[in-house]
């Protein structure tokens, strides 16, 4: 009895320490939720009473997929030893650049203590769970570090003193740039002394001391930071946005200088975030932030909405993995691949979590045919930044290089999920759709194809090669009309290539649409049929030959190849063909207008008697007895032969 009541109470025991187990483990999957949560900015808990398998695995991948809490301090001693004399020249060169660069600053932009103790509010808003590039370890989750001023720098009526002078003044709007795929107006404000003397006032009283104030992990003081690359950026219908980019700095500032009222759209959209949550701000207000955080200007549709964008720098802190990175693009764009590698490699050292350096290092591996490697890097990139539309339209191009399709498709389907509004990324899921689904005819697989043409062509209507292949998925599917309509618009493309495309796709098209009209010539039960049937004939055919025309003279305004000879006479036997259907066509209704095609056709091929018969006969009712001579003339000698 007593061995049982002391088993008994073993097996108690054993259950209370089992409970306190699993409660235990509970809690902590519910604090790791937390956290995963977090890090994204999100403070609420969604309710997992029932332990429902997502909020499990949530809880255990988030941190990892996202790239876990921290990073580790470098020791750039301690890696100057493991990586040797090359990276240690690396870092001295970097220090030397960072002091140019600031001097720089200065002799443009003010550099000072700041004068203002006004201390604007702001709100958080989180850049996910990957921290900066460089100075990655002063960094906390949760990494609310995008702030948004909650009320202006400046009124609307400076707002607009402002842009008076910079467009009457500073002439700023005679003036565009390329950024990334598109183009803005606007200018530097190094070439608008009137915007950067006001520029430079709102540094010194408003911007540092806000700035300073907002990163005390890293400034140190607002004397400390130095702006450079400054600009007063034009957004509008013809200039509407920019790409998904980092900026060059180790904090990036974006203010509104147009009042909300002048515009429509706009705003900055974050990709972290998604399109549904831009950053909007009206005039006076501003965003600064970590550089690293990926974003973009969104889509003006209508007005103009003018911007300062400007990046900075910090007098005390060399940014050692920027300027190892942009070393190693600038060798990767000369051609020094393994130099590239190298420097990549070496600001991963330094931040193994900086996923530009990741996707640098992959482009890099592809440019020498190492796809496998170009692989790994891409992924270790999108392990830490699973929204990276850019990443993944990479992945897209890559997995379609090894032969994987159907990834390929996957890819470049989620980065235009996140991105809808990369023209060249939908002109790619065009193809691909196009590619995967080519061997079948599933209605369905070819409308999703012929629709990312037409996304791509909303985006950038200019997209000639989109249109090239929108018409022939529209054909494919018969609908000729529609595929007439794109080829054209095609052929008045600036690009070569496209325009002779288009060209010899109309030209095969009208063909394809007389055959049937010709067929029903053949067919005819009275004489106004034939002459009905013959005459629509005639006017698709007129359309190829002016097609025809206009490819041969493409040809032969090129330089003389012997390709572009072949060319040239195979497009002058299909034009003769044309000539030859016209020629006997038009005899049906009228046969005076029916000699120039067929005289045409005799100059193609002087050695065709069929030509000159049938220019014999046209010539014998028309009374040109002249032209009646030569038919005879030259079937004699062709028979003779």
């Amino acid at each position: 009895l007593e061995l049982l009541e002391l088993l008994a109470q073993e097996a108690a025991a054993m259950l209370v320490l089992m409970f306190c187990a699993f409660a235990a483990a509970a809690q902590a999957e519910e604090e790791l939720l937390r956290l995963a949560l977090w890090e994204r900015g999100v403070n609420e808990v969604p309710s997992c009473r029932n332990r429902e398998e997502v909020c499990r695995r949530v809880a255990a991948l988030a941190p990892k997929i996202r790239g876990g809490a921290t990073v580790e301090a470098p020791n750039l001693a301690e890696l100057a030893l493991e990586l040797g004399d090359d990276f240690r020249a690396a870092l001295a060169l970097n220090e030397a650049e960072h002091a140019r660069d600031c001097d720089a600053s200065c002799a443009s932009f003010y550099c000072g203590p700041g004068s203002s103790n006004k201390i604007i509010a702001t709100r958080a808003i989180s850049m996910g769970a990957v921290p900066p590039e460089d100075f990655a370890s002063e960094f906390r989750h949760p990494l609310d570090l995008i702030k948004v001023t909650e009320e202006p720098l400046f009124d609307e009526a400076e707002a607009r003193d402002v842009l008076k002078k910079a467009r009457e003044l500073d002439g700023v709007d005679r003036n565009e740039f390329k950024s990334g795929k598109y183009v803005l107006g606007g200018d530097w404000l190094k070439k608008l002394p009137e915007t950067r003397k006001w520029f430079n006032g709102l540094l010194e009283h408003r911007i540092y001391p806000n700035v300073a104030a907002s990163f005390p992990e890293i400034v140190s003081n607002a004397s400390t930071l130095r702006a450079h690359s400054v600009a007063l950026l034009k957004y509008n219908a013809s200039h509407p946005r920019t790409d998904i980019h980092i900026d060059n700095g180790i904090l990036a500032l974006t203010l509104a200088v147009s009042p909300k009222s002048d515009y429509v759209g706009g705003g900055t959209f974050f990709e972290h975030l998604g399109a549904d949550k831009l950053v909007e701000m009206d005039a006076g207000r501003a965003t600064w932030r970590p550089g690293s955080v990926r974003h973009g200007g969104h889509r003006v549709t209508a007005g103009e909405r003018f911007i300062v964008g400007a990046f900075f720098l910090l007098e005390d802190r060399v940014e050692h993995v920027r300027r190892l990175k942009n070393r190693g693009s600038d060798l990767r764009g000369k051609g020094d691949l393994d130099g590239a590698l190298r420097h990549f490699d070496w600001a991963l050292k330094i931040n193994p979590k900086c996923a530009t350096c990741l996707k640098d290092a992959s482009e890099a591996a592809a440019m020498k045919d190492d796809l496998d490697a170009s692989l790994f890097y891409l992924r270790e990139a999108l392990a830490l930044l699973p929204n990276d539309s850019d990443a993944l339209f990479s992945l897209g191009v890559l997995l379609s290089k090894k032969g994987d399709h159907l990834g390929s498709l996957e890819a470049y389907r989620q980065s235009a999920a996140i991105n809808a509004d990369d023209a060249e990324l939908l002109y790619n899921l065009g193809i691909k759709l196009s590619e995967v689904t080519g061997t079948t005819s599933s209605t369905t697989s070819r409308s999703a194809e012929i629709d990312a043409y037409r996304r791509c062509l909303r985006v950038d209507p200019r997209f000639a090669k989109a249109r090239l292949n929108l018409g022939a998925a529209l054909a494919d599917q018969g609908d000729l009309d529609g595929a007439e309509a794109e080829w054209l618009r095609a052929a008045a493309a600036d690009d070569t290539a496209v325009l002779l495309s288009a060209l010899q796709n109309l030209a095969v098209l009208y063909e394809q649409r007389a055959s049937p009209v010709l067929a029903a010539v053949r067919v005819a039960t009275s004489k106004d049929q034939a002459i009905s049937q013959a005459t629509a004939a005639n006017d698709i055919l007129l359309k190829a030959e002016d097609t025809y025309r206009k490819i041969i003279t493409f040809f032969q305004s090129n330089n003389e190849t012997t390709e572009t000879k072949k060319d040239t006479l195979s497009f002058q036997a299909r034009l003769l063909k044309v000539l030859k259907l016209r020629g006997r066509l038009v005899a049906i209704f009228d046969i005076p207008a029916a000699i120039p095609p067929l005289r045409e056709a005799a100059a193609l091929a002087p050695g065709d008697a069929s030509i000159w018969q049938a220019l014999l006969q046209a010539s014998k009712l028309t009374g040109d007895d002249a032209l009646h001579l030569e038919a005879a003339h030259a079937l004699r000698d062709l028979l003779s032969d």
